[in-house]
């Protein structure tokens, strides 16, 4: 067994988040089926969104395909269900439906190919990946194209981050930007939330808070396009904003320009699937403003596809160790290397 099964294997699920297509999320998942199989695990899979589709519905190109082994479970749309080569039987229908159909959990009764097609909303993911863990041991959420929300702890234990040459021209790019996303996720938790500020982020609403944990709200309906009014709420005394939603570029921006006024200033968000903010803004932010989560991702992992679907080839090994370098408490691989 290589160190990422065995590492996958201490969770009931886990999320495969890529950082753009064709980065090796297929190959990934791919490698922990087959590690699973290996084990003895009784396995669940399912996506947000589309994916083990034979070509790139986006750009054309062949795509590796997903395999599933005899018993193993499946949750995917109704549309789905014959786009591979597995026979499948359904097990249950969910009631809960995506663009293609509605969401059915089926057992494969002979394996091979599968194309899947799971829940768009984070709610949905969640209560599927539950029913599918009445099946299996180890449940597979694959996180299709900018949906890291799979990743989110409120809906798996785990994940692990599929990066690769197609987001970058050189080694250093494709480290630099893996590694800012990478730290983006597990962005760490607060230690300072009271009861009032934690039942506001979870209303996914606004507001400020003070040192003592007293709170005002602050009555917009979002904060993505960065309102100026939110400086008004924010002072000294009430230094810590308080983000129900995404903590965008805009936001930051708002943020970095406060920063000069209030001291100590600080920002809370629910995880760090909610934070899309530019890589280099992202670092002027860090080290004026301190971003906490309520809830850390347990990233354990990054997988690396050194060559991207045209054909251009990166250094895998310079790969592997440049993000070993900088990320040291994670485990970095190329599944498709050997021993990887």
């Amino acid at each position: 067994m290589n160190d990422l099964t065995a590492l996958a294997l201490r969770h009931q699920s886990i999320a495969v988040v890529g950082m753009g297509k064709n980065t090796g999320k297929t190959v990934t998942v791919n490698c922990l089926v087959a590690g699973a199989v290996q084990a003895g695990i009784a396995l669940g899979l399912t996506s947000t969104g589309r994916d083990g589709e034979s070509t790139d519905i986006v750009s054309a190109l062949p795509k590796p395909a997903i395999y599933l082994p005899e018993k193993a479970v499946l949750a995917t749309s109704t549309a789905s269900l014959g786009r591979g080569t597995a026979r499948l039987e359904i097990l249950d229908t969910t009631g809960i439906y995506n663009a293609l159909g509605e969401i059915v959990i089926a057992r494969v009764r002979e394996a091979g190919s599968v194309e899947v097609s799971g829940p768009e909303r984070t709610g949905d993911l969640r209560a599927v990946i539950a029913r599918l863990q009445d099946y299996a041991q180890l449940v597979i959420a694959d996180g299709a194209i900018d949906r890291i929300a799979a990743s989110a702890p409120s809906v798996t234990d785990a994940a692990i981050l599929a990066t690769g040459a197609v987001i970058g021209r050189d080694v250093q790019k494709v480290v630099g930007l893996t590694v800012n996303a990478a730290r983006v996720l597990m962005t760490p938790a607060v230690s300072n939330l009271g009861e009032q500020g934690l039942a506001l982020l979870e209303q996914g609403k606004i507001g400020v808070q003070n040192q003592h944990g007293q709170v005002k709200p602050i009555p917009l309906t979002t904060a993505i396009d960065a309102p100026p009014e939110i400086s008004d709420y924010l002072s000294p005394d009430y230094n810590c904003l308080l983000v129900g939603g995404a903590l965008s570029d805009p936001l930051a921006e708002l943020l970095l320009q406060a920063s000069w006024k209030v001291p100590g200033l600080k920002a809370i968000v629910q995880d760090g699937t909610r934070i899309f903010v530019e890589p280099g803004r992202w670092q002027r932010l860090l080290r004026r403003v301190a971003v906490n989560v309520i809830r850390p991702i347990n990233l354990i992992a990054i997988t690396v596809n050194p060559v991207d679907p045209r054909g251009r080839r990166l250094p895998g090994r310079q790969l592997v160790g440049g993000l070993r370098e900088l990320m040291p408490e994670l485990l970095v691989v190329d599944p498709m290397a050997e021993g990887g």
